[in-house]
């Protein structure tokens, strides 16, 4: 088979399987079949997981259709993009499948992680525009399926900055496509930002497209988004928002900034992505530090972690920053999951991170596991986590060293060190709002019971689910995070060998 042959088939075995289980659920829900409509889409993502990084090691990057590439990261980061969909999905499971609408969520969740997917995978600007929207409205839809009033407000409000920031895309979208690449390819948009004076349109239209994306990231300042809907959205559509589409949106934001620096215009958009590195982890980091509620502290915490990864956004070290922000998902994943297993435990739970005590000895398993995925989160070795702040932070300290040492009166590189002082500084106060899950979880005073009904663990299938899926996620960070001092550390320290 020739390259591009190899290209169509991964491509069509990773997202097809998507849509066509998105189509099964929609149909098997409206004949009230949610256990088939949930578990179909769970099969079919696993499917697309497996064949995604699979193809992500074993096949070379190729075109597809044109305006998607295959093989290589645009098929390993879909494949983990489902793999957490499904794990979101499996989490669920009891609450989705008693509930009117389960299947449909099973769905949106289903053509959310492919919309994320081709985020990820696209090399045209048109084509990243119609992803990105067809994502959002994904995002719309489940956070108002909670069907509440508050997550109608969040929705609304979500609705209104993401039609903000559309505007934005389509504003820097016609000026990069009007001046620069009639076709919209990033290639054209590479061979010709270079070419001729025209910087100011040029960095005009980056930064809108940028600002665009920065929304869909979750970074400061386009963040407000994100603690309203994170903490009234279902669990499932909570935890897979918390990751799927931010690992699809910084995968396309890593790829855009490369394809600006080959048009060498990095110089100038560079600083930009710095900026906002040190102000989302500066506004995540103080923002959790204050939120007494559980998932909204969840939600300032992404914010400062995709700070992290702008470091090495900053650096062009795509892999390193997709690396990262893969594990975050994964472990972020299992800690939006841990809510919907202790709201089981302890039905009276206010979803306060206070009201989370004495939890620790009444659901060990859970705690244990939550445990686990807050300390990864927080970059302690040997876990997952771990890893990959590593390859962030090194490849950020390396540049600022570099620049600094070629040209110690750099403003540049001073402006990198101070970002890096900054994620650092971030990475050390992660450690007390997360730490403050774990002292409530073991070391506060329980809350007694208010009623008979809440005073001993309600063991149903719900509990059993989410908290299965917490602990196989915990353990899947703690295997991958030994996993390099038994395999070799070559592919955690190539960047770093290649610079």
């Amino acid at each position: 088979m020739t390259a591009t042959e190899v290209s169509t088939a991964t491509a069509v075995l990773v997202f097809a399987p998507l849509f066509v289980a998105a189509l099964v659920a929609l149909a098997a829900d409206t004949f009230d079949a949610r256990r088939l409509a949930i578990g179909s889409s769970i099969v079919a993502l696993v499917f697309s997981a497996g064949v995604g990084l699979y193809a992500g090691v074993r096949f070379p990057v190729a075109d597809f259709l044109g305006v998607f590439r295959s093989g290589g990261p645009f098929s390993g980061v879909p494949g983990v993009i489902a793999g957490c969909a499904a794990l979101a999905l499996a989490g669920g499971w009891s609450s989705l499948s008693r509930r009117d609408g389960g299947g449909t969520t099973a769905a949106l969740i289903t053509l959310g992680a492919a919309a994320a997917g081709l985020m990820a995978a696209a090399n045209d600007l048109t084509t990243l525009l119609l992803v990105v929207e067809m994502s959002a409205i994904i995002a719309y839809a489940l956070v108002s399926d909670a069907r509440t009033a508050r997550s109608d407000e969040a929705a609304m409000k979500y609705f209104i900055q993401g039609s903000v920031a559309t505007g934005f895309f389509v504003l820097g979208m016609a000026v990069l496509v009007g001046v620069f690449a009639p076709t919209g390819r990033y290639s054209q948009l590479a061979a010709t930002l270079g070419d001729g004076p025209l910087t100011g349109p040029a960095l005009v239209g980056s930064i809108l497209l940028m600002a665009a994306l920065a929304f869909k990231i979750g970074l400061a300042p386009f963040h407000a988004w994100a603690p309203d809907a994170y903490e009234t959205a279902p669990v499932p559509g909570a935890a897979f928002l918390a990751a799927g589409p931010k690992l699809g949106a910084l995968a396309a934001l890593a790829l855009f900034v490369a394809v600006v620096d080959a048009g060498g215009q990095s110089d100038r958009v560079v600083p930009v992505v710095l900026a906002l590195s040190v102000v989302s982890v500066v506004v995540g980091s103080l923002g959790a530090l204050a939120q007494p509620s559980f998932r909204r502290m969840l939600a300032y915490a992404g914010v400062a972690q995709m700070g992290y990864s702008l470091l090495a956004v900053a650096m062009l070290d795509a892999s390193s920053a997709v690396f990262f922000v893969a594990t975050y998902s994964l472990a972020t994943t299992g800690t939006f999951l841990s809510a919907e297993a202790f709201s089981r435990v302890h039905p009276q739970w206010d979803g306060t991170i206070a009201g989370l005590a004495g939890l620790g000895r009444k659901a060990p398993a859970v705690s244990a596991g939550l445990s686990v995925l807050l300390i990864s989160l927080a970059g302690i070795p040997p876990l997952l986590g771990f890893w990959g702040k590593f390859q962030v932070f090194a490849t950020a300290i390396l540049g600022s060293a570099s620049a600094l040492l070629e040209n110690g009166s750099s403003s540049a590189g001073w402006f990198l060190a101070i970002a890096v002082g900054v994620g650092l500084t971030g990475s050390i106060i992660s450690l007390g709002y997360y730490g403050s899950v774990l002292r409530s979880l073991y070391l506060a005073d329980p809350v007694e019971p208010s009623s008979a009904e809440d005073s001993h663990e309600v063991a149903d299938e719900g509990e059993g689910a989410s908290s299965a899926v917490v602990v196989l996620v915990a353990i899947m960070a703690v295997l991958l995070g030994i996993a390099p001092a038994i395999w070799g550390y070559s592919f955690l320290l190539q960047p770093f060998i290649a610079r």
